[in-house]
C-alpha cells in the first residue's frame, strides 16, 4: 500500500468543489453539527452524512478508546445501499491504534491519503470466514484524517474513494475534508463535554438518591439489637436501595456460614435447605468474600459458571429463573469478616466505580451493625450467664451440705447458709452482726489466730476443730478457710466453710477399735485368754464397765470375765452391770437392748460412785454360725450410748463371738486329737484282746490234738468252744459299734420300726446273758409290766438293752441286776439297775458322750462309744436316756420310750 502525505494527493474526491460551494458546505456543516443536540452518536452519524456522497464513497469515524489502544468505529456510511451494507460487513469493530496508516495519523496528527490500498492488509483486517467478500470491495483509495480538538486527538475519519472516479483530488478538497473533520472534532468535544456534565449531574442525583437510601438504612439499623434485625433491615432494605432482585445474609458461626435472612426468592425453603449452612472449605462466591475479606463481583452468568460451576449448577436447582449478575460483599469489622452480603440483580451489567463504593459502603454499615449487634448479644449473654452464676452460687451456698460463714476480721458474722443452721443449731437472724457463737470457751484465741492467719493469706485445709452446737452439744468440725477481697474495696473478710465431721471422727476411731480388737483377738487361740482379752478390750475407751457372759450346755449364763475402770460397776446380783437377768434376756432372745438416760431407782443398772447423773448400758448376743454362744456388756457414765455404739458394740461382739468359737473349736480339735489317740490306743488293745484269746484256744486245741487225738474230751472241747464263742461274740460287738459310729456320724442311721411287745425283747435279752450272769455269780431280777407294746425298732433297741444289761453285770461287781419296766398311756419307761461301782458326779455330765469313759480302760476295757450309741438310737425314736448314780453304791440308766414313733 503506498501512502502520501496531506499536500501531495491528488484526484481524491469526486470533483473538486468551487470556492463557494465549499464555504456553503461548511456553513452547513456548521449549521448541521450544531443541530445535532449535543449527543455524540448524532454528531458522528451527521459528520458520515455530510462527508459521503459530496466527498467519498465511504467513509468510517473510528474514536480512541479510553486506554488509547483502539479505535472502535462508531459511524459509517456509503453512497449505496449495496455497498453499504457490504461496507458495514467488513468494516471491522476495533482496529489496533499503534498499527497502519491510523498509528501514523495519532502519532503525527496530519492527514495521510493511500492511492491503492493493500489486498493482504484489507484480509488481515476482517474475519477469515469474510475474505470472500473482499473480491466485491470496491474501496481501494482512501485518505485518513485526525479528529482533533484542544490539541488532543480523538479519532480519525476515513474517507473511501471511488476508484472509477477520473477527476483529480484538489488541495482545496481536501484542506475541506480536513476542515470538515476539525469541525466535527470540536463538535464531538463539546458533545462529549455535555455528556460527561449530564452523566456528572446523573451520577449525583444517583449518588443523592443512594445516600439518601443509606442514610435510611443506617438509620434503622441505628435502632436494631439482634442479628436476625439487622439481617432484615439490610436484606429487605439493601435489595431496594441497591435495585437488586434478591438478597441474602449468612453470619459467620463455628467456622460456618449461617444463613440468617434471604429475600426475593421463589421457594425460600429450598434456597435455607440448600445455601443454609455454608462450611469454610467450600468454594462459593460467599466463602471466598469471608476468606478473603474482599467483594466478589459477577458481572455476567458465564463468569459465575466458570469460576464456580458447582455453584451455578446448584442455584439452577434452587432458583428457577438465575440471577445474570451479583456481588457478595464480606461485612468487615477492623479487617476480620464476620458475615457476607448477596445482592443478585436482574439483568448483567458492569458495576461501576460508584456503584461498587455505594455497595461496600452498605456492607460496611451492614458489618458495624452486625457486629453491634453480636456485641450486644454477648453483653445480654455475658449478663444472663453472670445471673445464672450468681443464682447458681447463691442456690450452690443454700443447698451446700457444708456451712459456709462469712466474717469479719473480728469475727462478726456476714453470712450464715442453712447448712450451718442445720449443723449448729442457729438461725440466720440470731447470729448475722454478732461475734461467731459456735466457737468454744477454751477455743476462742486458737479461733483468733487462724483469723489473723487467714489474713495475712495463710488459709485452713481441711483442719479439725472443736465446736459447739447451740444445745451446747460438742462436735467436731474439718475448716476450710480463705482471705475474701471484696469488689467494692471493702474491708477484708474470710470465708469459711465447715463439715460436721463428728461422725466421721467417731467411725474413724470405732474402725481403728475394730482393727485393733482384730488384731488382740488373732493373737491367740486359748479361750481362757481371749475371754479376757475381749473383756479388757472396751474399757475404759469405750466403755467403763465391760461384761463377757457365756452359757452352757443347760442353758444356764455366767460371767466368764470382766474389766472395770471402777469396781462399783455391779448389778445387785453382784454380776457386772447391767446384771444376769438382762444378759439372759439377751442370750434368749438373741436381740441387743440399749438403755441411756436410766432414772435413779432403775433395778437393772448402778450408778457409779460420786455420779451425779445416769449412765447408759448396752448388752448384745455372742452369736456364731446361727448360734448364741453368750453376751457382751458394755457400761458407761460419760454420755450417752446411741445406734453407732450399738452397732460397733455388735461388730465387736461378732469378732469375739468368732474367737471364743476358734478357741473353742481348738480347744475340741484338741481334745477330739486326744480321745482319737486314746481311742485308737483302746481299740487296738479291745479288737486285739479277744484275737489272742482265740489264738490261745486253738493252739492249745491243735496242741492237744497232736499229741493225742483221741485225747481231747467232750468237756474240755465245749469250754474251749465257749471261750471261741464269747469272744467271737465281742469282736462281733466292737466292730458293730464301730460301725454304728461311722453311720450316726455321716447322718445314716436308719430306723425300721415294727410292732414289737417290749416285754418279749427284754425276756430274750436277759436269757443270752445267763451264761455270763452264772460265769459272774449275778443275780439278775426282773419287774415288768404285763404288756408294753408300741412300734419301734426291735433290732436297735436290742441293741440298747443290751448295752446296759451289758454294763450293769460288768461294773456290778456281782451284786444283783434289777431291770424294772413300766408302762404309761404313751410311754413305756425302762430301768437297770446295779449295785456296783457307780459313777462320780464329776463324770456323769460326759458319760453320754463319744469316746468318754468313767473307769480305766485297762480294767473294765471298751471304746466308751456304748451309751453314746444309746442315746443317738434312743433320741432317734423320740425317747431319752438318763442315768442316776453315787459314787460306790450303783447306778441307774432309764429309758423313755413313745409308743407310736419309730
Amino acid at each position: 500500500m503506498s501512502a502520501s502525505r496531506y499536500g501531495d494527493a491528488r484526484h481524491f474526491g469526486a470533483h473538486a468543489p468551487e470556492v463557494e460551494e465549499r464555504l456553503a458546505l461548511l456553513a452547513e456543516a456548521s449549521r448541521v453539527l450544531a443541530d445535532a443536540s449535543l449527543e455524540p452518536p448524532a454528531v458522528m452519524d451527521r459528520l458520515c452524512a455530510l462527508v459521503v456522497p459530496l466527498l467519498g464513497a465511504a467513509c468510517t469515524l473510528r474514536l480512541l478508546s479510553e486506554d488509547g489502544l483502539w479505535l472502535r468505529t462508531v459511524a459509517s456510511a456509503a453512497s449505496t445501499p449495496e455497498a453499504r451494507l457490504l461496507f458495514q460487513t467488513l468494516s471491522p469493530p476495533a482496529v489496533r491504534a499503534d498499527e497502519g496508516p491510523s498509528h501514523e495519523v495519532l502519532r503525527t496528527g496530519e492527514a495521510l491519503w493511500v492511492p491503492d490500498s493493500d489486498p493482504k492488509e484489507l484480509r488481515r483486517l476482517v474475519p477469515p470466514q469474510q475474505h470472500g467478500l473482499l473480491e466485491d470491495f470496491p474501496f481501494t483509495r482512501l485518505m485518513v484524517l485526525p479528529l482533533r480538538a484542544r490539541g488532543r486527538s480523538l479519532g480519525t475519519l476515513t474517507v473511501w474513494k471511488d476508484p472509477a472516479a477520473a477527476q483529480p483530488v484538489e488541495a482545496g478538497e481536501q484542506l475541506l475534508l480536513q476542515e470538515l473533520a476539525d469541525r466535527a472534532a470540536l463538535a464531538l468535544d463539546i458533545a462529549r463535554l455535555y455528556a460527561a456534565e449530564k452523566q456528572a449531574r446523573q451520577a449525583a442525583e444517583v449518588a443523592a438518591g443512594r445516600l439518601a437510601r443509606l442514610q435510611r438504612v443506617t438509620a434503622e439499623l441505628s435502632q436494631v439489637l439482634s442479628a436476625e434485625r439487622v439481617a432484615e433491615v439490610i436484606v429487605e432494605q439493601g435489595v431496594e436501595a441497591v435495585g437488586a432482585a434478591r438478597g441474602a445474609l449468612w453470619r459467620l458461626e463455628a467456622g460456618n456460614a449461617r444463613l440468617l435472612r434471604c429475600t426475593g426468592y421463589e421457594d425460600p425453603r429450598s434456597f435455607m435447605e440448600a445455601f443454609g449452612v455454608l462450611p469454610l472449605e467450600g468454594r462459593t462466591p460467599m466463602t471466598e468474600a469471608l476468606l478473603e475479606a474482599r467483594p466478589v463481583w459477577l458481572e455476567s452468568p458465564e463468569e459465575l459458571s466458570d469460576r464456580y460451576p458447582e455453584v451455578d449448577e446448584q442455584r439452577h436447582r434452587v432458583v428457577r429463573k438465575p440471577a445474570p449478575a451479583s456481588v457478595c460483599l464480606p461485612l468487615l469489622v477492623e479487617g476480620r469478616a464476620l458475615g457476607v452480603l448477596l445482592f443478585a440483580f436482574s439483568e448483567a451489567r458492569v458495576f461501576d466505580p460508584d456503584e461498587r463504593a455505594f455497595l461496600e459502603l452498605l456492607a460496611h454499615h451492614g458489618g458495624q451493625a452486625v457486629a453491634r449487634a453480636r456485641l450486644l448479644e454477648q453483653e445480654q449473654r455475658s449478663r444472663a450467664e453472670l445471673a445464672e452464676a450468681n443464682e447458681r452460687l447463691a442456690a450452690i451456698i443454700q443447698a451446700s451440705p457444708a456451712s459456709i460463714l462469712l466474717v469479719d476480721m473480728d469475727g462478726t458474722v456476714r453470712m450464715w447458709n442453712p447448712a450451718a443452721e442445720r449443723i449448729f443449731g442457729w438461725k440466720a437472724e440470731e447470729v448475722l452482726g454478732t461475734v461467731l457463737p459456735v466457737v468454744p470457751e477454751g477455743k476462742q484465741d486458737e479461733f483468733r489466730r487462724n483469723l489473723e492467719k487467714a489474713g495475712r493469706g495463710e488459709s485452713l485445709g481441711g483442719a479439725v476443730m472443736h465446736r459447739k452446737r447451740k444445745d451446747g452439744t460438742p462436735l467436731q468440725v474439718a475448716l476450710w478457710t480463705a482471705l475474701v477481697q471484696p469488689a467494692a474495696g471493702g474491708p477484708e473478710q474470710v470465708l469459711s466453710m465447715a463439715v460436721d465431721v463428728t461422725e466421721r471422727q467417731r467411725s474413724e476411731a470405732a474402725q481403728r477399735f475394730l482393727a485393733e480388737a482384730g488384731g488382740v483377738l488373732a493373737t491367740s487361740l486359748e479361750q481362757e485368754e481371749t475371754l479376757e482379752r475381749v473383756a479388757q478390750l472396751a474399757v475404759p475407751s469405750y466403755a467403763e464397765c465391760c461384761g463377757l457372759f457365756l452359757a452352757d450346755e443347760d442353758g444356764a449364763v455366767k460371767c466368764v470375765a470382766a474389766a472395770h475402770a471402777s469396781a462399783e460397776y455391779h448389778a445387785m446380783d453382784g454380776q457386772p452391770s447391767p446384771g444376769l437377768l438382762v444378759v439372759a434376756r439377751v442370750v434368749a432372745s438373741g436381740e441387743a437392748e440399749l438403755r441411756t438416760g436410766l432414772s435413779e431407782d432403775a433395778p437393772e443398772c448402778v450408778r457409779p460412785p460420786d455420779a451425779g447423773g445416769c449412765f447408759a448400758w448396752l448388752c448384745v448376743p455372742l452369736q456364731v454360725r446361727g448360734q448364741t454362744l453368750g453376751a457382751l456388756s458394755f457400761v458407761t457414765s460419760r454420755r450417752d450410748y446411741d445406734a453407732q455404739d450399738l452397732a460397733l458394740a455388735q461388730e465387736l461382739a461378732r469378732r469375739a463371738a468368732l474367737a471364743i468359737d476358734n478357741a473353742r473349736l481348738y480347744r475340741e480339735a484338741r481334745q477330739a486329737i486326744r480321745l482319737r489317740e486314746e481311742f485308737l490306743s483302746i481299740a487296738s488293745h479291745e479288737l486285739k484282746t479277744p484275737i489272742s484269746a482265740l489264738q490261745l484256744q486253738v493252739h492249745s486245741l491243735l496242741t492237744s490234738l497232736k499229741r493225742s487225738p483221741s485225747g481231747v474230751t467232750p468237756e474240755r472241747l465245749e469250754r474251749a468252744l465257749g471261750v471261741v464263742d464269747r469272744q467271737v461274740k465281742r469282736q462281733t460287738r466292737l466292730i458293730h459299734e464301730l460301725l454304728d459310729v461311722s453311720r450316726i456320724s455321716a447322718g445314716r442311721l436308719e430306723l425300721s420300726p415294727e410292732p414289737l411287745d417290749l416285754v418279749m425283747l427284754v425276756r430274750e435279752v436277759v436269757e443270752r446273758f445267763e451264761p455270763e450272769l452264772e460265769r459272774t455269780g449275778t443275780r439278775l431280777e426282773l419287774q415288768l409290766a404285763p404288756e408294753a407294746a408300741g412300734l419301734w425298732d426291735k433290732l436297735r433297741i436290742d441293741q440298747v438293752l443290751t448295752n446296759l444289761v451289758s454294763n450293769a453285770v460288768k461294773y456290778g461287781r456281782g451284786n444283783p441286776v434289777l431291770v424294772v419296766m413300766t408302762t404309761g398311756e404313751a410311754t413305756v419307761r425302762l430301768e437297770v439297775r446295779d449295785g456296783g461301782i457307780g459313777i462320780g458326779e464329776e463324770h456323769v455330765s460326759r458319760l453320754f458322750h463319744r469316746f468318754e469313759r468313767a473307769v480305766s480302760e485297762r480294767n473294765y476295757g471298751g471304746f466308751g462309744l456304748g451309751l453314746w450309741i444309746s442315746r443317738q438310737i434312743v433320741e432317734a425314736m423320740g425317747g431319752h436316756i438318763t442315768v442316776r448314780s453315787e459314787l460306790g453304791v450303783g447306778s441307774t440308766f432309764s429309758v423313755e420310750l413313745p409308743r407310736t414313733r419309730g
